[in-house]
C-alpha cells in the first residue's frame, strides 16, 4: 500500500545492519510501515533495495566509486565463521594461572597460545575501513535523498495510486488530511470510505504510526465490525473536558493568584502555576529508569487530573484556592457525578469523548482518591508551594459492608481443583507454561509483574557444582525487584527447578538455567507454526518473555474452565474461580504458607513487605478448620456441664 520511496528508516536500518545489528530489532525500530518482520530473503531484498537505490542516485551525481562502494555488503561475517577473538592480556594470564611470571614472559606466552593470522586480519582491518567509508557516503546521501513525511505532502507521495485516488475522492488530500481524519473519528475511520478495507486501512495506520514524529499521534487500527458503540458515542455533544496534558486553564484559574499560594520567594518548585505543580508533583513519583511513566505516576494523574478538571470547569475556582467546602463538595461529586462528566466505554485519551470519569465511584475508590490529593497537597505544602492541606479535614465516605468479605485468595481445596486440572490440560506450548507459572506463583508468592520481567539470570543456586556438573534441583533462589525497586530473593523448590528445565528444553534453550543467557523464565508459545499454519511466517524469540496481557488472559481463560467444571458441584467454590487472578494466588500463598506453619517474618521476605502489619494480614483460618476446632472446644465443654 506504501510507494517505495526511500525515508530517513531507510538510511538507520541499512546503518544499523552494515554494523552488525540485530535486523528484527531494527526493522521493529525504523521500517514498521514495511510490514511484519521476515527472517531471511525479506531483509536482503530490502537492504539490497536500498543499497541500489543510493548506487543510483550516487551515479546519477557521477559518483561512481561511490555508487560501487555503497553496493557493498560489508556485513561482519557471522560467529561460526569469524575468527576467534584472542583474550585480552590480563584475561589470558588469570586463566592460565601466569600471574608470577614476568610481562615478557606472559605475553610470550600469550603470542605462543594465539599467533597472529596475517591474512585474516589483513582482510578484517580491510573490511572496517571499507564499512567506514561507506557508512560516510550513506550519511552523506540521507541528507541528499532522504525525503521526511511531511503533513503536507500528497497522499499520492507516499501510497500506492490506487489508494491515493479512494483517498483523493473522499476530500483527503494531503497526509495532513488523513490524520486529521484519523484524529477525528477515531480507530474506525476507514469504514466510510469506498474502497478501503481492512487490510489497507491496517497498512495506512502503519504507515502513519512510523511516522508519527513528523505528522502527529493516531489512533490504533481497529478492524471489528462491532463499532455502533462507539459512532453512538462519537455523536454526544463535545465536552470541555480533556486530559490533563492538553488542559490549559483560564489565566484567572490557573493558580498564579491562588489565595493560598505561598511567597515565590519563598517557594522550593520552579512552578508557575498549579498545572506545573502538579507534573513536579507526578515526577517526583517517577522512579528514574528510562524516563517512562510508573504505575504510580499513572494512578495518581488519573486523581489530579480529574480534581484539577472539576475545580476549574465544575467549581470555577483556582485548584490554589480550593476550601474545605470546596473539598467536601468534590467528594460528594465523585459519589454521584454528572453523566456528561462520564463515558460508558473506555476512551483513548486523544479521543474528543474521552471523559475524566467512568462513572460514580465506590466508598473505597473515593477513599483512594481523597488519600492521593492529600498526598499532592501535602507535598505541595512541604514545598512551600500551598500554605494548607484542606484534605486533611475531609472525612472519607466509610463503606457499606454487605456480608462478609470472602477473599481474594483460592480454599485448600479449590487449590487441588487447580492442580488437577492443570495436569489434565492437552500438551502444547502454552500449556506448558501454564502447568509450570501456576505453581510457581504459587509456592512464591510473585506478583505478575515480577513473574513476567523474571529471567534465568535472575536465578542463583547456593553450593552450585559448577557449570559443568549437572544441575542441581536444590537450593535454588529467584531474585525479584519489587514494588519501589526492592530488591529480595525468594526460594524455590527443587520440583519447580525440574518444570523450568524441562519447560526450557521444550522452548530450544539449554534445560541448566545457568547455560540459558538470561531467557525469560515464561516464553510466548513455541508451537504457534504447528497449531496455527496460517501464521508460519512468524517468527518467535524464544528467550522472549511473554506480554503481562497475554499470561493474564491466559490465567483468566484458565479459571473460567476450571469454574465450568466445579459449577455444577460446588457453586460457590465455582464462583470464586471466576474471579480469581494471579494476584489472587499471590494471597493464596500467604495464606496457606501461614496456615501451614511458616513464620510470619518469611512470609514477608517472600512477598516483599515493607510492614510486618500487612503480612499478618493473611492469618486466617479456612472455614472447614475453624468449626472443627470449635465443635472439639464445645465437646469438651458440654462433658463440663451438668
Amino acid at each position: 500500500m506504501v510507494r517505495p520511496r526511500l525515508h530517513r528508516g531507510h538510511f538507520a536500518f541499512l546503518r544499523a545492519v552494515a554494523q552488525g545489528l540485530s535486523p528484527r530489532a531494527m526493522w521493529a525500530r525504523y521500517l514498521s510501515d514495511a510490514g511484519a518482520f521476515d527472517d531471511g530473503p525479506r531483509v536482503h531484498r530490502m537492504t539490497g533495495w536500498i543499497r541500489d537505490e543510493l548506487g543510483a542516485a550516487a551515479a546519477r551525481g557521477g559518483d561512481f566509486a561511490r555508487a560501487r562502494l555503497l553496493r557493498l555488503d560489508l556485513t561482519p561475517p557471522q560467529t561460526q565463521d569469524a575468527p576467534e577473538a584472542p583474550p585480552t592480556l590480563a584475561a589470558f594470564v588469570a586463566a592460565q594461572g601466569l600471574d608470577g611470571f614476568g610481562e615478557a614472559e606472559q605475553l610470550a606466552a600469550w603470542e605462543a597460545a594465539w599467533p597472529p593470522d596475517g591474512a585474516a586480519r589483513t582482510r578484517e582491518r580491510r573490511r572496517i575501513r571499507l564499512l567506514q567509508r561507506q557508512l560516510d557516503a550513506i550519511h552523506t546521501l540521507e541528507a541528499q535523498v532522504a525525503m521526511p513525511v511531511s503533513p503536507a505532502d500528497g497522499c499520492e507521495a507516499w501510497l500506492v495510486d490506487a489508494v491515493a485516488v479512494r483517498l483523493r475522492r473522499a476530500g483527503l488530500l494531503t497526509l495532513g488530511d488523513l490524520v486529521a481524519s484519523l484524529q477525528a473519528r477515531g480507530p474506525t475511520w476507514w469504514r466510510h470510505l469506498h474502497g478501503i478495507g481492512a487490510r489497507k486501512a491496517h497498512a495506512i495506520n502503519a504507515f502513519l504510526h512510523a511516522h508519527a514524529d513528523t505528522l502527529g499521534t493516531v489512533p490504533e487500527f481497529e478492524s471489528d465490525n462491532d463499532g455502533t458503540a462507539r459512532r453512538a458515542e462519537a455523536c454526544r455533544p463535545l465536552s470541555t473536558c480533556v486530559p490533563l496534558e492538553r488542559f490549559t486553564p483560564p489565566v484567572a484559574l490557573d493558580g498564579r493568584a491562588g489565595a493560598y499560594r505561598c511567597p515565590r520567594a519563598q517557594c522550593r518548585l520552579a512552578a508557575d502555576n498549579d498545572r506545573e505543580a502538579i507534573l513536579a508533583w507526578l515526577a517526583s513519583k517517577g522512579d528514574g529508569q528510562n524516563g517512562g511513566v510508573n504505575c504510580t505516576q499513572r494512578a495518581y494523574r488519573k486523581e489530579a487530573e480529574r480534581f484539577l478538571l472539576w475545580a476549574v470547569l465544575a467549581r470555577r475556582c483556582a485548584l490554589s484556592s480550593i476550601t474545605i467546602e470546596d473539598a467536601v463538595a468534590y467528594r460528594d461529586f465523585l459519589l454521584a457525578p454528572p453523566a456528561d462528566w462520564c463515558s460508558v466505554h473506555t476512551q483513548p485519551r486523544w479521543s474528543a469523548c474521552w471523559r475524566p470519569l467512568a462513572g460514580p465511584l465506590s466508598p473505597a475508590s473515593c477513599a483512594y482518591a481523597l488519600g492521593v490529593l492529600g498526598n499532592l497537597f501535602a507535598f505541595l505544602g512541604a514545598q512551600c508551594y500551598l500554605s494548607g492541606n484542606p484534605w486533611r479535614a475531609v472525612r472519607p465516605p466509610r463503606p457499606v459492608r454487605t456480608g462478609l468479605d470472602p477473599g481474594r485468595g483460592l480454599t485448600t481445596a479449590q487449590w487441588d481443583g487447580v492442580v488437577q486440572a492443570l495436569a489434565a490440560l492437552p500438551p502444547s506450548s502454552a500449556n506448558q507454561r501454564l502447568q509450570f507459572a501456576l505453581p510457581l506463583l504459587y509456592d512464591t508468592g510473585l506478583r505478575l509483574s515480577e513473574l513476567v520481567a523474571a529471567t534465568t539470570d535472575d536465578l542463583r543456586q547456593e553450593g552450585s557444582p559448577g557449570q559443568g556438573a549437572g544441575i542441581g534441583l536444590d537450593n535454588w533462589w529467584l531474585q525479584v525487584v519489587g514494588k519501589g525497586g526492592r530488591l529480595r530473593e525468594v526460594p524455590l523448590p527443587s520440583s519447580l527447578i525440574r518444570q523450568l528445565a524441562d519447560y526450557l528444553v521444550a522452548r530450544g534453550l539449554p534445560g541448566d538455567p545457568r547455560q540459558a543467557g538470561g531467557a525469560a523464565l515464561l516464553g510466548g508459545a513455541t508451537d504457534r507454526a504447528v497449531r496455527t499454519p496460517w501464521a508460519h511466517r512468524l517468527t518467535l524469540d524464544p528467550a522472549a518473555p511473554i506480554a503481562p496481557s497475554t499470561f493474564h488472559r491466559q490465567i483468566k481463560a484458565f479459571f473460567r474452565q476450571c469454574a465450568e467444571t466445579t459449577a455444577t458441584t460446588d457453586p460457590p467454590a465455582a464462583e470464586g474461580l471466576l474471579r480469581a487472578s494471579t494476584h489472587w494466588l499471590r494471597h493464596t500463598h500467604a495464606s496457606h504458607a501461614l496456615a501451614a506453619g511458616v513464620p510470619v517474618q518469611v512470609v514477608q521476605q517472600n512477598l516483599g513487605h515493607r510492614s510486618l502489619a500487612t503480612t499478618t494480614r493473611y492469618v486466617r483460618t479456612e472455614a472447614a478448620a475453624r468449626r472443627a476446632a470449635m465443635v472439639h472446644f464445645w465437646a469438651a465443654q458440654s462433658t463440663q456441664r451438668p
